[in-house]
């Protein structure tokens, strides 16, 4: 039995492993939040694998300085001690949370793992970018980097506000609604994480559905779904008005294809948005 330490192991995606997996792996959980950062990483120990799934969360709270630095902190400073610390350790397979981010808003454009790394002035990309670049600084042979979109799911962070809008009648497309969204199931998300696993993928693994859709297409599905109008249609800068400079995870967005996990062969429960919506609510 394979022994998988856990870091960000008490948020949505953790729990979600530690509970599909705790038979099949022997799992050790860190804490997402630790009283004592330093002396729990510290606390780390020889493994099989390491999964990173800390950090902060990026939205719904607008993104002040004070913010950022804490989701900044979060994720790149974290991930940086968190990698000096392993050449104390025999650990054979690093896997680290990243996220879509990773590829700069386009309305035209479809992203693979091939994509050349492209630069942009938002601060979701950045963020991204600076974060998968500390995994530099391991000293493990086998590395992932775990691209992850919009998770949809039971309890989903993401579809919860959604819902709730639409049980109260206020629910609509964002903008124009032309912005795409990439998105995974929680249950693909976590086989994905242990497909990998077996198969000791190396580099970047984009964790999406393979059938993209648009805003505008996820609302109406939602409002079908659950059986509400679908005429609560606010303009962009409402909701720049509202979350500020964070406004961008609504209202921009891009279309991230899994070609790796598809080349190798990984079978999607949920590749398409209305089968996920209707296992989620």
């Amino acid at each position: 039995m394979k022994k998988i330490i856990l870091a960000g192991g008490s948020g949505y995606i953790g729990q979600a492993f530690y509970k599909k997996f705790q038979k099949k792996y022997n799992i050790k959980i860190l804490s997402r939040f630790p009283s004592n950062k330093e002396e729990h990483i510290s606390s780390l120990e020889s493994c099989d694998v390491l999964i990173n799934l800390a950090g902060a969360s990026i939205f719904p709270m607008r993104w002040t300085p004070k913010r950022k630095k804490i989701i900044l902190d979060s994720r790149v400073k974290y991930s940086s001690k968190l990698l000096q610390n392993l050449d104390k350790f025999n650990v054979q397979h690093y896997l680290q949370a990243s996220a879509t981010s990773f590829y700069p808003f386009s309305r035209s454009e479809i992203f693979t793992e091939d994509s050349v790394k492209q630069y942009d002035s938002n601060f979701s990309l950045q963020l991204v970018q600076e974060w998968e670049s500390q995994i530099n600084k391991s000293p493990i042979k086998c590395n992932s980097l775990l691209r992850i979109g919009v998770v949809a799911g039971p309890r989903s962070k993401f579809l919860a506000p959604l819902t709730l809008l639409y049980n109260f009648f206020l629910g609509g497309r964002i903008g124009n609604g032309m912005q795409w969204v990439s998105w995974i199931h929680i249950y693909d998300l976590i086989q994905a994480i242990d497909f990998i696993i077996e198969n000791k993928l190396q580099g970047p693994v984009n964790l999406t559905a393979p059938n993209v859709i648009t805003n505008k297409q996820m609302s109406e599905m939602l409002a079908s779904v659950l059986q509400r109008p679908n005429i609560f249609h606010m303009p962009k800068w409402f909701y720049q008005l509202i979350f500020g400079e964070a406004s961008e995870l609504l209202t921009e967005g891009h279309q991230v294809y899994p070609k790796t996990l598809v080349d190798k062969g990984f079978q999607f429960k949920f590749d398409e948005f209305r089968a996920a919506l209707e296992d989620s609510i």
